[in-house]
């Protein structure tokens, strides 16, 4: 091959890399642009599955707090009913009834506890959970 030819493949095979150096760049900012729009919604994705995965323990928090309202009437209605009895025993013995015989309830006490808890995105609440608690002592 001749210095002419050689030069002539050189231009040539230069011509060919830069027309390909220019799809390949093109091809490179796209992948970019993908992977931000992907890292982007993948970020969305956990912001919902974190709102949604509160929302889920709403019923379970409500189910739990009406579990335990239902046990403390449960156990007033037990002890209204012992009450009761109690009186009947009484009214039907004839005997008669003497305030100490009384069961003493001066000493109870209750606290009721509220919680709220809220779930804030971009500041704006988009859950809230209320609980509350009746504390017997």
């Amino acid at each position: 091959m001749t210095l002419t030819e050689l030069r002539c493949t050189v231009q040539s095979l230069e011509i060919n890399w830069n027309s390909m150096k220019n799809p390949k760049a093109s091809l490179e900012d796209s992948l970019r642009e993908v992977e931000a729009h992907n890292a982007l919604q993948m970020e969305q994705h956990d912001w919902i599955l974190l709102y949604l995965e509160s929302q889920l323990g709403q019923p379970r928090a409500e189910g739990q707090r009406q579990a335990q309202e239902y046990k403390s009437l449960l156990n007033i209605k037990v002890k209204l009913e012992a009450e009761i009895a109690t009186y009947h025993c009484l009214l039907e013995d004839g005997k008669d009834f003497n305030l100490g015989d009384a069961p003493d309830n001066s000493n109870s006490m209750q606290t009721i506890q509220k919680t709220t808890t809220d779930w804030i995105v971009d500041g704006k609440v988009v859950s809230e959970t209320n609980t509350t608690k009746v504390l017997r002592h």
